[in-house]
């Protein structure tokens, strides 16, 4: 992700769009971003996607990689599960705050 151009936008996705790729999408908004607040990331995550319920497992990593401490992890456990559904809704997650877009 750190070698994104962002001249497009860059796809996630998983089987369903719920767990796999929003942690992704949440950690890689973290890393790009220039000193993110991990909650406020993570109510911005739950807002644009209702569904989220970003793997635990995958947070765990990120906060390791990203020398977060905890806190990523804190922040996806204090927004909870996301609404029950078989698959979830497409969704633009913003890398720049400023910009309401992924490039």
């Amino acid at each position: 992700a750190r070698e994104w151009d962002r001249q497009a936008p860059l796809l996630i996705h998983c089987y369903a769009g719920v767990s796999r790729s929003t942690a992704s999408a949440y950690i890689i908004a973290h890393a790009l971003r220039q000193d993110p607040d991990p909650i406020a990331l993570a109510s911005d995550l739950r807002f644009r996607s209702p569904t989220a319920t970003p793997n635990a497992k995958l947070i765990a990593i990120g906060d390791v990689l990203l020398g977060m401490d905890g806190a990523m992890s804190s922040a996806i456990a204090e927004i909870g599960r996301g609404a029950y559904c078989f698959e979830g809704e497409p969704f633009v997650f913003p890398v720049d705050p400023e910009h309401d877009t992924m490039w």
